[in-house]
């Protein structure tokens, strides 16, 4: 397999999150927890430094570690790592009869706490991190200029599928986030900037709003807050499209561009 690209890395990178938000949902709260969803949390390990390796009845995953210790994640519904050798977390988590006899594994056997390091939704953020880790995030101008051509052709084509995987692109690199639920935006892909509103409220962009439907693509630079009812009846009406939208079509993917190149601090190739 040759080298990834750089939309490729993104997309795996949005492929992560997507499985480490899965396996996180499905642990249920602290007063009623659920079984963890394994099958998303293999696939994050499998795009993970962590490789399988089966002992006794324990499905594991190893990371090499810093003076001859591992990291080791045990694939049950608590998810914990460790930071110790397989045969000491195998003896701890799965002990023979005759193994059982000897005081100090009995001790180990009851308090692991000297070598785990995390369990559930701490597990799954460090195995996130380690994955996206190895990933090459950096990009050029060309890069970027190039996926917002893309985004254009897919819009002149009319192909709905590409317009979306292009905007949620540039929503990845920019830290745009999809709407509230509460906002009513589901014949549109939309994503913008997101901040706390009063109380549990969410007070949602500037965005950028595509509509499937008519393949129209827009960029409403404005803030919403669902207290404020004329706002919400502009947004209901910009959605529906019975009102046009200053930046629209190719300028949106144009404006996009500048945005993630005008952002400080960001890594590039030297």
């Amino acid at each position: 397999m040759g080298k990834m690209t750089f939309q490729e890395n993104l997309l795996r990178k949005m492929e992560l999150e997507r499985l480490a938000f899965r396996v996180i949902a499905s642990f249920g709260s602290e007063q009623v927890r659920h079984p963890v969803d394994k099958e998303a949390m293999r696939s994050l390990l499998e795009l993970s430094p962590y490789r399988y390796q089966q002992e006794r009845d324990l499905d594991l995953y190893v990371k090499p570690g810093e003076g001859g210790l591992k990291m080791i994640l045990v694939l049950d519904n608590e998810l914990p790592i460790f930071r110790s050798t397989v045969k000491d977390v195998v003896t701890r988590r799965s002990p023979r009869t005759l193994e059982m006899w000897k005081i100090s594994t009995i001790r180990h056997i009851l308090v692991d706490s000297d070598i785990k390091i995390s369990t559930r939704k701490d597990s799954v953020a460090t195995v996130l991190k380690d994955a996206v880790a190895k990933l090459d995030l950096t990009y050029t101008d060309k890069d970027i200029e190039d996926l917002a051509r893309e985004g254009m052709a897919w819009l002149a084509g009319k192909e709905a599928q590409g317009v979306g995987k292009t905007l949620a692109l540039f929503a990845e690199l920019l830290g745009y986030s999809k709407p509230p639920d509460y906002f009513g935006l589901d014949e549109t892909i939309c994503y913008g900037v997101t901040t706390p509103g009063k109380g549990k409220d969410k007070v949602f962009g500037p965005m950028v709003l595509y509509r499937p439907a008519a393949n129209t693509l827009a960029w409403i630079d404005k803030s919403f807050s669902r207290s404020d009812r004329v706002q919400m009846e502009y947004l209901s009406l910009a959605a529906t499209g019975k009102t046009s939208i200053p930046v629209s079509g190719d300028a949106v993917f144009q404006m996009l561009q500048a945005n993630v190149l005008e952002q400080p601090g960001r890594v590039v190739p030297v």
